[in-house]
């Protein structure tokens, strides 16, 4: 217990019911099922891909391609489908997409292992490359044909509650593919040797090489599934949002890396975790509506974030700084 309550997730969890309860003093709305299950739906989709990133960020990288990745994946898929007359859910759509963004991770693998580039330098170029892909080889415009099977997705909740304000609204069925794929993540960072050569890279490179793992390899798995999972995303959202668009996520790589190291994760790799990074973007998701129900200008909304991400940054710096002056300058008990 007392490793819990000392562990940085219970410090985010401890701020994100603390600010809840400041908004909901101030909005009481804020608490109603229709807020809280807009919370949930808006949060599944970040989470997804948030999770591939925390693989990223705990080998000692940064990646900023995925959301093209899920735009790509997502976007492709639908033309493609569409050309084909396809008339069925989101099943398939799922499958190809995951195809797409696990054979553009494998490509990036492949890139920065062969020519041994930094992969953050690699994404950069990657970004630009798949949303200039869709413009130019997929489509321009935003699509709102979806296929018979996809229509009123949104709307498919696992269990349905009438709100006074939004009116039936509920838990949607789509927490399901979250809640899977987050036990898939922490059972491969916990239990196998990919999960602990991520660690390993992320403490040190070299000492991860020279202990036996096979950092190639492990940069392979991790780029893909971080491609699949960007992949999975793009569908979702575009699922809910019931139009495909080839710009999707643009500018919204910073907001979700922001929120995997809220939730614990170091820039510098070696550290981070499943349940830190989903309360990460919960964080976030919750002071992004709670603003607005608290009547602050979406202009802030920026700054306020950005100064948690500072606070949050900084609170894991300064404990190891403090606990690096108390091994080499402990403290005397002598009177």
């Amino acid at each position: 217990m007392k490793k819990i309550l000392n562990s940085h997730e219970f410090v985010v969890f401890l701020i994100l019911v603390i600010i809840s309860i400041v908004i909901g003093l101030r909005n009481p709305l804020f608490f109603s099922a229709s807020a809280i299950f807009d919370i949930i739906r808006g949060s599944i989709v970040y989470c997804i891909m948030a999770l591939g990133v925390l693989m990223v960020l705990i080998s000692g990288n940064v990646d900023i391609s995925f959301v093209a990745i899920a735009a790509m994946a997502s976007y492709s898929t639908h033309m493609l489908l569409l050309g084909l007359g396809y008339t069925g859910g989101i099943g398939l759509y799922l499958v190809i997409a995951i195809f797409f963004g696990l054979l553009v991770g494998l490509a990036m693998a492949f890139i920065t292992t062969q020519f041994n580039l930094p992969i953050f330098y690699v994404s950069l170029g990657y970004q630009t490359l798949w949303y200039g892909f869709n413009l130019f080889f997929v489509g321009r415009a935003m699509n709102f044909d979806l296929p018979e099977g996809l229509v009123g997705y949104y709307s498919r909740f696992l269990v349905r509650v009438k709100d006074p304000v939004a009116g039936e609204t509920g838990l949607h069925v789509s927490v399901i593919y979250l809640l899977v794929i987050a036990i898939f993540i922490w059972w491969l960072l916990k239990y196998t040797t990919f999960g602990r050569g991520l660690y390993a890279m992320g403490g040190n490179r070299e000492v991860a090489i020279r202990a036996g793992f096979n950092v190639k390899s492990i940069t392979y798995l991790m780029l893909a599934l971080s491609g699949g999972l960007a992949a999975v995303a793009g569908v979702i959202q575009s699922a809910y949002s019931r139009f495909f668009n080839p710009v999707l996520f643009m500018g919204q790589d910073l907001d979700v890396i922001a929120a995997v190291v809220i939730g614990g994760a170091a820039i510098t790799g070696g550290r981070g975790s499943v349940i830190g990074t989903i309360l990460g973007v919960v964080l976030i998701q919750v002071l992004n509506r709670g603003l607005i129900f608290m009547g602050v200008s979406a202009e802030w909304q920026k700054m306020v974030v950005g100064l948690v991400l500072i606070i949050f940054v900084s609170i894991p710096a300064i404990a190891e700084r403090r606990q690096g002056r108390l091994k080499y300058f402990p403290v005397s008990k002598e009177k």
